[in-house]
């Protein structure tokens, strides 16, 4: 590649640079990409990315939560996984092993170009599992990894900066939209959504968007 198209691809937009290639978000929960980088899912799909929304685990209200995130998916035009769908299952309960190895097979069955995660940022223990076991599924193949703002229900101070942002000003209402489409764990409960919008437009802010989300690229080819 000469000189001129390598300056080319390291300017294009993250979103365009996966067109026609597979991506894959990886969320401890339901709810979990959506908070993190539905903007960014929603516009990877609209760009021509085939978009696979991983979620490891359900808890608990089963049937509910996962009806909740196939309407979610829906909304931002991607593929659900549930990587253990037998039923109810905390993270904490699966062990390491198990854990890397579904990962292990998520990346053999997609060859994804590009591997979304938590942060080692995060403060939800499971949320932490996650992050360690992606790691080492870095052997496998050579994908870009990017981890994700940590995700809650309330405003707190987490220890992330993030290196890489996707302007979402096109798909902020999309990722409002996924999210409240989990009524179980915002309306049920009383949480108020908008500050996944207000956190939006403070990212939007640092690169001059309406909106934006922020990622932290830990590993990217540019060539």
């Amino acid at each position: 590649m000469n000189a001129r198209a390598s300056e080319q691809e390291i300017a294009q937009p993250l979103t365009a640079r996966y067109a026609g290639a597979t991506v894959v978000g990886i969320g401890a929960h339901p709810d979990d990409l959506e908070i993190g980088l539905g903007g960014t899912l929603a516009k990877l799909r609209k760009q021509g990315a085939r978009v696979i929304m991983a979620v490891v685990s359900i808890p608990k209200d089963y049937e509910v939560r996962r009806a909740e995130a196939e309407r979610a998916a829906k909304i931002l035009g991607c593929e659900l996984a549930i990587l253990f769908p037998e039923g109810p299952i905390r993270i904490e309960d699966i062990k390491t092993s198990r854990l890397v190895g579904a990962f292990d097979a998520l990346v053999q069955e997609h060859a994804p170009a590009a591997v979304f995660t938590h942060s080692s940022a995060d403060f939800h223990n499971d949320h932490l599992l996650v992050h360690q076991a992606c790691l080492p599924v870095q052997r496998r193949a050579p994908f870009d990894f990017f981890s994700y703002h940590p995700t809650n229900c309330y405003p707190v101070p987490v220890n992330f900066h993030p290196n890489v942002y996707v302007d979402i000003s096109d798909t902020i209402d999309a990722k409002m939209h996924a999210i409240t489409a989990h009524a179980s764990q915002f309306q049920g409960r009383g949480l108020d959504t908008e500050i996944y919008r207000e956190y939006a437009h403070l990212q939007g802010r640092i690169i001059g968007a309406g909106y934006a989300e922020g990622l932290d690229a830990m590993r990217l080819r540019l060539a």
